[in-house]
């Protein structure tokens, strides 16, 4: 991680957002797509920083590059109510007379204030089809099922970890062809960057390990509210992960956990006797 010793690495963070919608009361606003070669940014900022000076603005997007097919394509919303002589579809134009530019799409269907990305699907997430869940959303699913389930809630939610610990591990070993040592860095890596959490091994060997996570999102709904630690669904999954990783059975418990006030979930994994 990059953080430095001593320091929260929660501190070092920044939010990523995902482009889904924009809210801008009194605003008019358009979602562009815009496909073009690489190499052509230089002509296509060109041409933004003059719908600048226009006063168009860009609020986030993002640019994604395509290295076989050699183009890259940015999607993002802009403002354009302090426009008096320019309508999206003149916008659009100028964007197809820049050189590279291969293709140009945009929306402009408003809910009120609100536009919603309509032009991108799937999501994506490191090449993988995705879908987001909010966190608050995720506790609700996790109060209804402890409702209507009791303890049998913790068995379910851990034997699905488990499932999506081994199938990562054999995904990812087939996607990278990595040692066990790599594959377990690259998976607790990830889970920041898709969000769980920030993970990281204290040690960690065919034997025992010690997985620290903060801000683990299965825990975040009930901070301070518990007795107990309330992992069931990322204890299961480390079980998967090291269980397919190491071929044998492995026991995980949370040692720590900030629903019951720790400052973050430790999780101790251990061979089966």
């Amino acid at each position: 991680m990059a953080y430095n010793e001593g320091q929260d690495p929660i501190e070092t963070c920044y939010p990523k957002e995902i482009m889904c919608s924009e809210h801008l009361p009194n605003g008019k606003l358009v979602e562009f797509f815009i496909r073009f070669r690489r190499g052509a940014e230089p002509e296509f900022l060109k041409t933004l920083g003059l719908l600048r000076e226009k006063n168009a603005r860009e609020l986030y997007g993002f640019y994604d590059a395509n290295l076989e097919k050699d183009e890259a394509y940015v999607g993002f919303f802009m403002d354009i109510s302090n426009i008096k002589d320019m309508t999206p579809e003149k916008i659009a134009e100028e964007f197809k007379k820049t050189e590279g530019v291969l293709e140009v799409r945009f929306s402009q269907r408003m809910l009120k204030d609100l536009i919603i990305d309509e032009l991108f699907f799937p999501l994506l997430v490191g090449g993988e089809r995705s879908f987001t869940l909010r966190v608050e959303s995720f506790g609700a699913l996790l109060k209804r099922l402890y409702e209507k389930f009791g303890t049998g809630a913790a068995v379910i939610l851990y034997e699905m970890g488990v499932s999506l610990g081994e199938s990562k591990v054999e995904g990812l070993v087939k996607k990278y062809k990595v040692d066990k040592q790599t594959a377990l860095k690259i998976i607790l890596a990830e889970r920041s960057a898709k969000g769980w959490c920030i993970a990281e091994a204290e040690e960690a060997n065919g034997k025992r390990a010690v997985i620290v996570a903060r801000e683990l999102f299965e825990c975040l709904p009930f901070r301070n509210k518990q007795e107990k630690p309330v992992s069931q669904l990322f204890r299961g999954y480390l079980a998967g992960i090291f269980q397919r990783l190491y071929g044998k059975s492995f026991t995980v418990s949370e040692v720590e956990c900030i629903a019951k006030g720790d400052s973050v979930c430790r999780f101790l994994v251990e061979a089966a006797k």
